[in-house]
C-alpha cells in the first residue's frame, strides 16, 4: 500500500510539472507565431528557467555538469557563482547553468537555466520543446519559473510602432502602459506592459495583473528593434 502511495506521489508530481511547463512553454510559440506570421525575422529568442533549490541537490548538480560542460567559477559580493556552458555547443539550440550560491544564509540558493538560440523554424520549435520537457522534469519541481522573450527587428512594412499595435490587437491586451527611457545616449527606448488572458501565468503590479512586455529600442544606427516577452525581463532587456 505504501509503495502504492509513492508512486502515486511520483506521478503526481511529474504531472503537476508538466502541466505547469504545458501553460508557460506555448508563451514562446505564440509569439514566434506572431512573427513568422507577420513576416518578421527572428533575430534572437531565449527561455530562462529558474527556482530556489537546496544546496546539496546543486552541488551534486555541479558534479554531474563537470562531466560533459565546462565549469567557471565566480564570486561577488553577494554570491558565489558556477556557470556551466556545454563544451560541444549546439550551434542551433544552447543551453547555459548558472547554479547560485548567496553568501548570505537567509536567501535561498537557485538554479538559472537558460536556453536560447537566433533562428527559428518547426524542427527548433520541436527541439525546443523536448529540451524545455527534459530540462524541467531532470532538474525542477513544479515550483519553477519559466519567463521566454523574443527579439526582430522593424521592416519596410511594419513600422512606426505597428508591431506592437498588432500584437496588442491579436493577443487582446488588457491594462496596456507605457514607459519611455531617453537616458541611456546609445538609445531611446519603449516599454509597453499589458495582460493577455492567452497566457496563464502573470504578476501583480499595484494590483494589476502583467504578463506581457514590448521593448522598442531605436539603435545607434537607427534600426528599430523589438523584444517581446514574459515580464522577468524588464531590465534585462
Amino acid at each position: 500500500m505504501k509503495k502504492a502511495l509513492v508512486i502515486c506521489l511520483i506521478v503526481l508530481f511529474y504531472a503537476n510539472t508538466a502541466l505547469a511547463v504545458e501553460k508557460e512553454q506555448y508563451e514562446l510559440i505564440d509569439i514566434a507565431d506572431f512573427m513568422l506570421e507577420n513576416n518578421l525575422a527572428i533575430k534572437e529568442w531565449q527561455v530562462t528557467l529558474k527556482e530556489h533549490l537546496r544546496v546539496e541537490r546543486l552541488e551534486a548538480l555541479i558534479q554531474e555538469l563537470s562531466t560533459s560542460h565546462s565549469i567557471t567559477k565566480q564570486e561577488n559580493e553577494n554570491s558565489t557563482i558556477y556557470l556551466a556552458t556545454n563544451t560541444q555547443k549546439n550551434s542551433v539550440v544552447n543551453v547555459n547553468y548558472s547554479v547560485i550560491f548567496p553568501k548570505d544564509k537567509h536567501y535561498e540558493s537557485e538554479l538559472v537555466i537558460t536556453i536560447n538560440g537566433t533562428d527559428w523554424n518547426e524542427d527548433i520549435q520541436s527541439s525546443y520543446m523536448q529540451l524545455l520537457s527534459v530540462l524541467t522534469k531532470k532538474h525542477f519541481t513544479d515550483d519553477i519559473k519559466i519567463f521566454s522573450c523574443m527579439t526582430t527587428m522593424a521592416d519596410d512594412i511594419m513600422e512606426n510602432g505597428y508591431i506592437a499595435d498588432f500584437f496588442i490587437e491579436k493577443f487582446n491586451l488588457q491594462h496596456v502602459k507605457e514607459q519611455y527611457d531617453t537616458i541611456k545616449s546609445t538609445k531611446n527606448a519603449e516599454y509597453i506592459y499589458g495582460y493577455t488572458s492567452f497566457w496563464g501565468r502573470k504578476i501583480t503590479i499595484q494590483d494589476t495583473p502583467v504578463n506581457v512586455q514590448i521593448v522598442t529600442e531605436i539603435l545607434g544606427n537607427g534600426d528599430v528593434q523589438y523584444t517581446i516577452g514574459t515580464p522577468i525581463l524588464i531590465n534585462e532587456y
